[in-house]
């Protein structure tokens, strides 16, 4: 299992993270709760167990915006060099 995190996530962010915000971080990014636990070094049921927690899948909830916010960044961004690309920025429409 290889995720390449977005901006807006240190590089190294998977092995310098606490077990509790790998397995938020990878439980936001879709890992099925068992592969989770093997890749944090913690049994699935301890995984299972912490998704309980309201705190926990706040966590979760926090990466998830965190990845969204990142992802429509990226968007914008390539929309932005495609308009230039295409001569359909704001400012090519203003002068026709």
């Amino acid at each position: 299992m290889t995720h390449i995190f977005v901006t807006g996530f240190p590089e190294d962010f998977l092995s310098t993270a606490s077990p509790r915000e790998r397995a938020a971080a990878l439980l936001a990014l879709g890992e099925a709760t068992n592969n989770v636990g093997r890749v944090v070094g913690v049994d699935g049921s301890t995984v299972r167990r912490w998704r309980q927690r309201p705190e926990f899948r706040a966590d979760i909830g926090r990466v998830r915006v965190r990845l969204l916010g990142a992802a429509a960044l990226c968007l914008a961004d390539g929309l932005s060099g495609a308009r230039e690309a295409s001569g359909t920025t704001e400012a090519a429409r203003d002068a026709s």
